[in-house]
């Protein structure tokens, strides 16, 4: 009876070892001596290798602290494109994936995410407006905007040419003994607009006392009214810049020659949008296709659109303000990884502290 006994509670605990090997045993050790396999992807600002070889990114000094609270060695792998992260993790070569990972339903189906690690979006880059047609459309869309003020400055310089003329005219100046050059209303007129743009050529002077006291007035006031058009003018410059950049919206995509990374946030959300797209190698090649007319929008997630913008394009290309979706972005495992759950506290953690969204704002900020 004992003996039986025994043997059913042997083979118990070889059924045991044989379902935890076959779950559990492609799933390497990550608390032991083996190194984690890190996989970057590069696409900075999140993860990146720079000219020397070393990783660097947002999502690579994230990585760095969470390994270091978990006691977690490790060694990074670059990867380049997305569909080689995603078959990495599905055969479980490697343990964890970081960078510009988004999280989307797509790849929910394929592996799991951590917490999230960074917010994010999806954005649209485009061209910039140039050449002197379009500087000349924006400032007639200003001039436009500041009509009244332009009214006023110059219905009071007008002003200010009849009040000259009044004292200056041929009767007043003879009185005094001396020849008037402000003849005439015209005359008037063309010494307050010389004035006030500070031309000055000096043969239209004014002889009177009370004619040099308004030319004292009017040369002090035209230096003040020529600052505050000047200051209304940059600032709504300015002003339709930013309101341009934050207008596009979906339904600015309809009829346009889009363009997005293979297997990129921004390719998901143009095929969950049901519109057709140009599908680009990388962010790069996407952009280079913008830049040369090729292509009229390029979608991706914001953070690594504006970096690539800005790091070759920005005389040329702009990113928009305005999101078309709200997205995160996380670290990827393998399914069912035991690694998820020790990684999502350290994440929380990290991540809730002021000093880790100061270091992370320093890598968005230019």
């Amino acid at each position: 009876m004992r003996s039986s006994f025994a043997r059913y509670g042997v083979a118990a605990l070889w059924l045991g070892f044989a379902l935890y090997s076959l779950l559990f045993g492609s799933q390497r050790a990550w608390a032991g001596d083996e190194a984690l396999t890190v996989a970057v992807y590069d696409a900075p600002p999140y993860g990146g290798v720079e000219h020397g070889g070393a990783f660097n990114g947002a999502s690579v000094d994230l990585w760095r602290r969470i390994a270091e609270s978990c006691g977690f060695r490790y060694r990074f792998v670059a990867v380049r494109k997305m569909d080689a992260i995603l078959s990495g993790l599905r055969e479980r070569r490697f343990d964890v994936a970081i960078g510009a990972i988004t999280i989307t339903p797509d790849r929910a189906e394929q592996v799991d995410f951590s917490y999230p690690a960074h917010r994010s979006g999806v954005a649209v880059a485009t061209r910039r407006p140039t050449g002197v047609l379009s500087a000349l459309t924006s400032y007639c869309a200003v001039a436009f905007d500041l009509g009244s003020m332009l009214v006023l400055a110059a219905g009071i310089m007008v002003l200010v040419g009849v009040l000259m003329w009044f004292i200056e005219r041929p009767r007043q100046v003879a009185a005094a003994g001396e020849g008037s050059s402000v003849g005439s209303l015209p005359d008037g007129v063309y010494w307050a607009v010389v004035t006030m743009t500070t031309v000055g050529y000096g043969d239209k002077t004014p002889k009177t006392r009370a004619g040099r006291a308004v030319a004292i007035f009017w040369m002090l006031g035209s230096v003040a009214l020529i600052s505050i058009l000047s200051s209304s003018l940059i600032s709504r410059l300015t002003a339709v810049q930013i309101e341009d950049g934050a207008s596009f919206r979906r339904a600015d995509l309809d009829g346009k020659r889009l363009a997005a990374a293979a297997l990129s946030s921004g390719a998901e959300y143009l095929e969950t949008q049901g519109l057709a797209y140009g599908r680009r190698d990388s962010l790069q090649q996407a952009l280079e296709a913008l830049d040369k007319d090729e292509v009229d929008v390029v979608v991706n997630s914001v953070g690594a659109l504006r970096h690539a913008v800005s790091a070759r394009f920005s005389a040329t290309l702009t990113v928009q303000r305005d999101l078309l979706a709200p997205a995160y972005m996380a670290f990827a495992f393998p399914a069912n990884s035991a690694l998820k759950k020790p990684i999502d506290r350290a994440l929380i953690r990290v991540t809730a502290t002021p000093e880790w969204r100061s270091v992370e704002e320093s890598y968005f900020i230019r």
